[in-house]
């Protein structure tokens, strides 16, 4: 459950998409404890169900979903900042203070809730060999298939933040001998343990399931897995520019790797392996008529809803073409916040439960401080605190799919923070003339942030006005406000209306956490090919399906060209923009090991939004933010906890650490 901010009251929001409420066990080591009943847990359809949902359940743990607005991985990159004083996971990896004594300490450690998870799969698997219970042949194989398929996911995910990581195929007893638990397996290792569960779990799942069992694993899902995990395989971290070219095991060793943990030579097989595995989910969603959202599909839910088109400050062009702009940044609003009954057929994998909480708390975070006075005369809003970096506002695309610094249409840059002239004269140039993506996730002083946020009302932004921003220490302190002048409205349904009573209605909230959808798998496709010279036709078609459903000029070989820019760089680029704040720039920085570019204490910028009650000229003065920020190539991974080092003598530490 997620609070909405009220002054003299908080109200209580819930998001009603529980697949289960699952509180995880404690972590011992690597190993799950032991239950005395283990005979009970597993003896028919309906328990063994139980079981396999508590295997999901872990997915919903506010420590590893994707959409946890504190989590190290989705707010720790340079897309957001959030206020010093919220001291969260994510603000503590981009001011460089992880450490293997103090993660531990973080609100769900990951690793102790991906190897909960690992060792909760196994004991399904365990049990449901030993103890046979009924079940039909039919469910006992999709069962099976499907925890082998969250064991790969567990891994994976690992993987991901921990580099190289232990191996933990079978169920392990609690008091196993020390120096019987795995260390760290080499990185390549891991990637085809990880594969060769997907593989084996594609071939006994079904294509699609059905509403009732939404989020439950699909051959479909599992191919887009695999076309994930192999990219990152491809990736130059992983693929001959691992920094640290001394980090290896001590004591354990892999199969086939000896003590090695990270191989230092470049192979453009992998690239190879992870373009036809991309090849392989496309073809898989579009057997399932998966789709990229429209703006045909998000038409019908708005005017089902009655939402009104937004208003884009200084649109130009036809009638035609205005109303066009609009409906496509209703669309893309959308895009995130509908589920597949409700016409959105993009959505590969969604998940909902634990992690639509976390959606709420995101929501309430980026929700603008100040949206209306209740019927006692109190003021109720969000905590207005998810702020885009200067560097996110410039690096989203002009009207024309440029980047503001290199569109030759639009204006100057010394004329960036300056007026635009528009009958809301707090609108800078900077806002004028963007792209649809940007109007759709992006707010700004004079925008309007939602048509029916404030009881069925627009609201506008009024970022200089300490009431509305948050930044009035004499009225209700610092705690909440936009360290950067500029807020967040990916995630949050643009049919979220607050009433004056304080209510919200949620039950237009019912809408999963994306985990991977269509858009991404082009986009991987794209990046692949960009790799491979021979594909670089290809890669342009799908970067541009991209870039055609955003409303933005198409690329081609002749304006990539022009341009100086390579099919890599422009892939990149568009998956700065269409995958904001949805979990990918942290691995992206760091699968392109580009930590130094992009998230040094000098990258973190804003206009001057932390002070009181300023003009519009100070207001719109970039500026740093003040805040710790810091960058170390220890940051590529994060560090292993003390107490697990301790446990297990076989673990060696990330390099750095």
């Amino acid at each position: 459950m997620m609070k909405i901010h009220n002054r003299k009251a908080n109200v209580v929001l819930t998001i009603l998409l529980s697949l289960l409420s699952l509180n995880a066990c404690d972590y011992l080591e690597v190993i799950p404890m032991e239950q005395a009943n283990m005979g009970d847990m597993m003896t028919d359809d309906e328990s063994t169900r139980a079981m396999l949902y508590s295997c999901y359940g872990y997915l919903q743990n506010c420590g590893a979903d994707l959409t946890n607005y504190y989590a190290f991985d989705f707010s720790g990159t340079d897309e957001t900042v959030l206020p010093q004083e919220w001291g969260t996971a994510g603000s503590r990896v981009q001011w460089n203070a992880i450490t293997p004594s103090s993660i531990n300490e973080e609100n769900n450690y990951p690793w102790e809730v991906w190897y909960n998870a690992i060792g909760y799969c196994n004991l399904f698997l365990k049990l449901i060999e030993e103890n046979n219970p009924v079940l039909n042949r039919d469910n006992k194989e999709r069962y099976i298939a499907e925890v082998k398929f969250l064991k790969a996911y567990y891994h994976f995910r690992a993987l991901q933040m921990y580099g190289p990581i232990p191996i933990i195929d079978q169920f392990m007893s609690s008091n196993i001998a020390k120096n019987e638990i795995p260390g760290r397996s080499h990185f390549d290792y891991c990637i085809k343990y990880i594969v060769d569960l997907l593989d084996e779990a594609k071939r006994v799942l079904p294509e699609q399931t059905t509403p009732d069992f939404y989020g439950r694993a699909t051959s479909v899902i599992c191919k887009a897995l695999k076309a994930r995990v192999l990219v990152l395989a491809a990736s130059p971290l992983w693929n001959g520019d691992f920094p640290d070219k001394t980090w290896r095991n001590i004591n354990f060793e892999t199969p086939d790797y000896g003590k090695e943990l990270v191989s230092f030579k470049y192979e453009q097989k992998k690239w190879v392996n992870a373009r036809n595995a991309c090849i392989e989910a496309i073809k898989a969603a579009d057997d399932i008529q998966a789709k990229l959202f429209d703006v045909e599909d998000a038409e019908t839910w708005r005017i089902n809803h009655g939402v009104g088109l937004p208003i884009v400050p200084g649109l130009g062009g036809t009638d035609a073409e205005k109303e066009d702009f609009r409906k496509r940044v209703m669309m893309l609003r959308y895009m995130n916040t509908t589920r597949p009954d409700q016409n959105n057929k993009e959505i590969i994998w969604g998940v909902s439960g634990g992690t639509g909480d976390r959606l709420s708390n995101l929501i309430v975070a980026s929700l603008p401080h100040f949206i209306l006075k209740g019927n006692s005369g109190e003021d109720i809003g969000g905590w207005g605190g998810v702020s885009p970096t200067l560097y996110t506002i410039e690096h989203f695309y002009t009207k024309n799919g440029k980047l503001p610094s290199e569109d030759e249409s639009f204006c100057d840059k010394s004329e960036w923070f300056e007026s635009a002239n528009l009958s809301n004269a707090d609108i800078i140039n900077l806002a004028v003339n963007r792209e649809p993506r940007f109007y759709a996730w992006l707010s700004f002083d004079g925008d309007e942030f939602s048509t029916v946020l404030s009881n069925r009302e627009p609201l506008y932004c009024s970022m200089r006005d300490p009431n509305s921003t948050g930044y009035n220490s004499d009225r209700w302190g610092t705690r909440n406000y936009s360290v950067t002048g500029f807020m967040n409205k990916k995630w949050i349904n643009p049919n979220i209306s607050i009433e004056e009573s304080g209510r919200p209605n949620f039950s237009e909230m019912q809408y999963p956490a994306t985990i991977i959808r269509l858009a991404d798998l082009y986009l991987l496709l794209a990046e692949c090919d960009a790799h491979l010279e021979e594909h670089q036709d290809e890669g342009i078609e799908y970067l541009n399906k991209i870039r055609t459903r955003a409303g933005v000029d198409a690329w081609t070989k002749t304006s990539l060209d022009a341009s100086g820019k390579s099919l890599l760089d422009a892939v990149l680029e568009e998956r700065f923009v269409e995958f904001y704040m949805e979990g990918s720039r942290y691995y992206d920085i760091r699968r392109y090991v580009k930590g130094k570019k992009h998230m040094k204490a000098n990258c973190y910028r804003g206009l001057n939004a932390m002070v009181y009650n300023p003009s519009f000229v100070l207001f719109n003065t970039p500026k740093q933010i003040d805040q710790p920020f810091d960058w170390n190539d220890r940051m590529y991974l994060l560090p292993i906890a003390n107490k697990e080092l301790y446990a297990n003598p076989q673990m060696v530490q990330a390099p750095g650490y």
